[in-house]
């Protein structure tokens, strides 16, 4: 199973998901659920991973994008 290694940004995000102001148990869990699917299998259909173009310091790297949730608001998980 694959490690994941999370930027800094990711790490403050998931910690603000987790306590203070904005606190959200149920975004929270939704996002810990994908990223168990990641680890487990990348290409997991739940995730509709996808190829994304290019993400900033990441223009020669397979980048790929994969949903959290859909709709208005939703969350992105971004990883090569």
């Amino acid at each position: 199973m694959p490690t994941l290694h999370y930027t800094p940004a990711a790490a403050r995000a998931l910690a603000r998901l987790e306590k203070g102001r904005r606190a959200d148990p149920r975004r929270l869990r939704r996002v810990r659920r994908a990223l168990e699917r990641l680890a487990a299998d990348p290409h997991h259909p739940g995730l509709k991973t996808h190829r994304h173009p290019c993400l900033p310091g990441h223009e020669h790297t397979a980048a790929r994008t994969s949903y959290v949730d859909q709709g208005p608001g939703a969350w992105r998980l971004h990883w090569t």
